[in-house]
């Protein structure tokens, strides 16, 4: 893998992550709310 491609692949996943993390805040804020 070149470089460029190497950046790219941990860009999406530090996306993946983060859509997961905020899903996780999402999922506490809707149990504190109940």
């Amino acid at each position: 893998l070149s470089r460029s491609d190497r950046m790219a692949k941990y860009n999406e996943l530090l996306r993946i992550e983060d859509r997961s993390a905020q899903a996780g805040e999402n999922l506490e804020f809707q149990g504190k709310i109940r």
